[in-house]
């Protein structure tokens, strides 16, 4: 690339590093970090790029062995330099292979190498050493890495169709199963605590949805059937820790909190979290099954659940709401990744692709979620998002 153009670049990192620098919020970090990203990318011959890239399932092997060789913890603790052979003699290993490992390690900031073969902590050591960080590494590269490998010859079977099978996902052909992906974890005890741990690790950092969204203004302004009345239904909850957030931060919202999801998390549920004790009612409920049973709520919120169902279950899920929704008054808020219409960022192209493995699933741009929700009897009112994030609620209500 010509000097031109790197020059180009640099004064647009230049100038993203003053932005964040004069008002250092999550959205100009995000713009220094793309900017930098560019300027990596002219710099680097477009043949290494490609190398790398298809090298890159060996960084994820590497971070996996040095967790089973305990490499990280006792490097995050280290004040100074830890040598090679303290850590080949931590499992033991062989000092030529946790060598080779280190080594991309170091290349990847896992680690410093201030002399040859002695190693210091780094910022990414120590987040290797979080059960939800772990959580990450291990079910991608256990769980769905097998999948990811098998997407080309499985679209080939598939005729290049986009999947919308959930019992016929990649993962189910890659690990040769006839059943959807939850079941699959429910059954794999070791499998299912990876997952949960990568999904906590997943929102650990978001911020409740009551704390940005406008609640006073948009739900409690409206509100207008007392204590009796529900007020807010999440449909597919868990185990209830949305229905508590929102009930912390707002004691006094008038109407009932009901959690739904299907009877044996709910069962799971009662007695996991005193929800009783919080005054939030409990509700089995199969949401492809049934009709919505709550009737005229003010909220119907749904969290990360749309993104693993085709369009066509999604408006199966839509079709047994809509009944229960009173025109002019119910909402429905989902909570999601909301794509950019183009220009998508390598982490919310990264997700789409990972829940197609998993489900089927998608995430949406705005147009796919109006087309959706329109096609399913809703309209949108409007997108809200956060900064920098990817997450935001789409606000709908009937059309």
């Amino acid at each position: 690339m010509d000097t031109n153009t790197i020059q180009k670049f640099l004064i647009g990192v230049q100038t993203s590093l003053d932005a964040y620098q004069s008002d250092p919020t999550e959205t100009s970090r995000v713009e220094a970090q793309e900017k930098a990203l560019e300027l990596a990318r002219a710099l680097e011959k477009p043949r290494d790029a490609i190398l790398k890239i298809a090298y890159s399932p060996t960084i994820v092997m590497a971070i996996k062995v040095a967790h089973d060789l305990q490499v990280f913890p006792t490097l995050a603790k280290a004040t100074s330099p830890v040598s090679l052979n303290e850590l080949a003699a931590l499992k033991p290993a062989d000092p030529l292979l946790v060598e080779r490992i280190m080594r991309l390690l170091v290349a990847h900031s896992f680690s410093e190498e201030p002399e040859p073969c002695e190693y210091l902590p780094t910022a990414l050591t120590k987040e290797m050493t979080q059960r939800t960080s772990i959580g990450v590494v291990e079910s991608l590269f256990l769980e769905f890495l097998p999948g990811i490998q098998k997407v080309p010859e499985y679209l080939q079977v598939i005729g290049y169709k986009n999947p919308e099978d959930p019992f016929f996902a990649p993962l189910q052909y890659a690990h040769n199963v006839k059943k959807d992906g939850f079941l699959w974890l429910c059954e794999n005890p070791a499998a299912l605590t990876r997952f949960n741990a990568f999904m906590e690790g997943q929102r650990a950092d978001r911020p409740h949805w009551a704390d940005w969204f406008p609640v006073p203004d948009q739900i409690l302004a409206g509100a207008h059937k007392g204590s009796d009345g529900p007020l807010l239904v999440d449909i597919g909850g868990g185990r209830g820790h949305d229905l508590l957030g929102f009930k912390q931060r707002f004691p006094d919202a008038p109407g009932r909190l009901v959690l739904e999801d299907l009877p044996a998390v709910i069962e799971e549920a009662r007695s996991a979290l005193d929800l009783k004790g919080n005054g939030i009612d409990m509700v089995p409920y199969d949401f492809f099954a049934q009709q919505q049973p709550i009737q005229g709520a003010r909220v119907y919120y749904f969290r990360n659940i749309f993104h693993d169902w085709s369009d066509d279950k999604a408006r199966l899920i839509l079709k047994n709401l809509i009944p229960a929704m009173e025109r002019g008054y119910s909402k429905v808020l989902l909570e999601d990744y909301i794509i950019p219409d183009k220009n998508a960022r390598a982490l919310e192209g990264m997700t789409d692709i990972a829940v197609m493995v998993f489900c089927s699933g998608l995430e949406r741009t705005r147009q796919r979620f109006t087309n959706l929700l329109e096609s399913g009897g809703l309209k949108v009112t409007k997108f809200w998002t956060r900064e920098a994030n990817g997450q935001g609620i789409i606000e709908a209500e009937l059309a």
